[in-house]
């Protein structure tokens, strides 16, 4: 009779430990989705691999959404999101006017994560992304110090309205007047495009005779300005980027661009996976502001 209470005990406590790992097995993957700006840019096209990567050793399911550089596509990109009922939403938003939506997502109890471009007056848990002020003011200053105070600069915005543009623009604007030496010949948006930039710069090179230094707010532009200054047979003219793309680091190897700023994308994509995990997991807490660190690269 002993022998028959334990035997039966003993199919009890396997039972229930079997359940338990039914129930462990079957539970859902997380869900979470990224709207990225735009996947021509090969800046984005790393933070979007940072995200998918991150996500797979992670065993999530992600959803990656290309908005074109187009705010209303990101905008029904992200509500087709929010009826998915996905876990957590990260975005690279192409512009400010993401913010309701953004709030619609926070709203349905979705949390949101920023990268690399901050959405004013969207309730965000989390912003990941270099330090853009910073990042415009280190650039002026660099610009600055290589024409040793005095010349002609150009100034080449990226995408109007863009938290990214409009920060390195506040940024470099700190520097201007601390050089009188220095004069602003033009300062216009090439949209982060290197087509736009090289008709821009067409335009402005058609305009001014004298410049000493183009000012490119990332290196798809400044590789379109590079592409202009070198059919107008221009020289002499240091032109800088930002983001350290393949083709801009090859560019300064040769002394073709001046200098780039290395930014981190594939790491800000990670780190934004691994942000959105703590958020469900608790394991760690996350930052409501996390910096990612850039350096210079010259010849």
């Amino acid at each position: 009779m002993g022998i028959r209470r334990w035997r039966t005990a003993g199919i009890a406590i396997f039972a229930v430990g079997l359940l338990a790992v039914w129930a462990s097995g079957s539970q859902a993957a997380m869900k979470i989705g990224f709207s990225v700006s735009t996947q021509v840019n090969p800046f984005y096209k790393a933070m979007a691999d940072g995200v998918r990567d991150q996500a797979k050793a992670e065993g999530m399911e992600v959803t990656v959404l290309n908005a074109e550089d187009k705010l209303e596509k990101q905008i029904a990109d992200v509500e087709d999101l929010i009826q998915k009922k996905i876990d957590v939403l990260i975005i690279n938003a192409t512009h400010d006017g993401a913010a309701a939506v953004l709030n619609k997502a926070a709203d349905a109890g979705i949390p949101v994560i920023t990268l690399q471009r901050g959405v004013p007056g969207a309730k965000v848990v989390s912003h990941i992304g270099t330090d853009n002020v910073v990042i415009g003011r280190e650039g002026a200053e660099w610009v600055a110090k290589k024409l040793n105070g005095k010349g002609n600069v150009v100034v080449m915005e990226g995408i109007p309205g863009a938290a990214s543009s409009e920060d390195r623009k506040k940024g470099s604007a700190e520097v201007w007047p601390k050089y009188p030496g220095i004069k602003i010949v033009a300062q216009q948006s090439g949209k982060y495009d290197r087509a736009v930039a090289l008709g821009v710069m067409e335009n402005i090179l058609q305009a001014q005779p004298q410049i000493d230094a183009v000012f490119c707010f990332n290196d798809e532009m400044a590789m379109g300005v590079l592409a202009a200054v070198k059919a107008a047979k221009r020289t002499g003219i240091p032109i800088t980027g930002m983001d350290a793309n393949k083709d801009a680091r090859e560019a300064v190897a040769k002394g073709e661009l001046a200098m780039t700023i290395a930014l981190p994308p594939y790491d800000i994509g990670k780190t934004g996976v691994l942000h959105a995990k703590w958020l469900q997991s608790k394991e760690k807490p996350v930052p409501a502001r996390f910096v990612m660190p850039v350096s210079f690269i010259t010849k």
